[in-house]
Formats: structure tokens, sequence, C-alpha cells
């Protein structure tokens, strides 16, 4: 499980709309071209979208502290990187045995695209594994070295 920080950019009782994307989208080598999310959307400079259920009763501008479980993470990556990668090796399989070697390029290419077309069907499909843990700009519980949701989400991995 990873834990990020993001901004409450609206919210009512039920749902909080949280702008994320921080230390681990900023560090990944392609931040600039991610697009696959499960309900997100691109934000400004970058950054996601997200709408959450709002478990904490987060307001507006508060930071909140998101858990992003891994299985989700590890289904994300393989999706978007997978389907595409093996579109395009199937597109060139079919276009060599159907054309030869003159039409093995031009079938990666199709097979790449309709990988991408795929992977973005799939994005919409696969839970977001993403959830508000608490309000991160309040004052943590005197006398504990970490919050409590820290202790609870770390004893889970």
């Amino acid at each position: 499980m990873m834990i990020e920080q993001g901004r409450v950019i609206a919210a009512d009782s039920d749902w909080a709309e949280v702008e994320a994307g921080g230390s681990g989208c900023s560090s990944c080598g392609t931040a600039s071209a991610c697009g696959v999310p499960k309900e997100g959307k691109a934000g400004l400079h970058g950054r996601m979208v997200l709408r959450l259920a709002n478990t904490v009763g987060a307001k507006t501008d508060d930071i909140v502290d998101l858990s992003v479980s891994s299985e989700s993470m590890t289904t994300a990556v393989g999706v978007a990187y997978g389907l595409p990668t093996v579109g395009m090796i199937a597109g060139m399989a079919v276009a060599h045995g159907l054309f030869g070697s003159s039409g093995e390029a031009l079938g990666a290419l199709l097979g790449a695209l309709s990988g991408f077309v795929g992977a973005r069907l799939a994005a919409a499909r696969i839970p977001s594994g993403v959830r508000i843990l608490a309000i991160a700009n309040t004052a943590p519980t005197p006398g504990s070295a970490l919050p409590i949701y820290f202790q609870a989400a770390l004893s889970k991995e």
C-alpha cells in the first residue's frame, strides 16, 4: 500500500473531489503521459482529480491522506502497458501471416493502437483502490508516534 496526499477541491457529505499526484507521480518516468486512471481525469498541472467517497468529512481545501492499494496499482500498470504490447505483437503476427514481412510494421502499429483503445476501455472497469484515510491538516492525537490510521494501514501490509 502506498500513502499519498491530495487537496480537496470540492466536497459534500458523500463525495470529495481530490486533486492528487504527489511524490509518487512526480517520480514516475511516465508522469507526464499518464492517462489510465479509473475515476480520475487530468487535473491542473498534470495532477489527477479523483472522485472519492468522503468518509472522513473532508471540506474544500483540506489536505487528505490517500491510501492506494498495491493490487490496484499493479493491475493498472499491467493494463496500461500490457494491452498495447500484446496488441502490437498480435497485430504484427497476424499481418505477417496475411501479408508477409511487408505488412508487419503496419500490423504492429494497428495492433498497438487497438491495445491502447482496449486499455482505455479496461481502465474504466478497474476498481480504483484509492480511498481517503484521514484529513492530514488536523493535529494528530497527543502522545501517538503515528496517527492511528497509519498504524492500521501498516498492519495490513
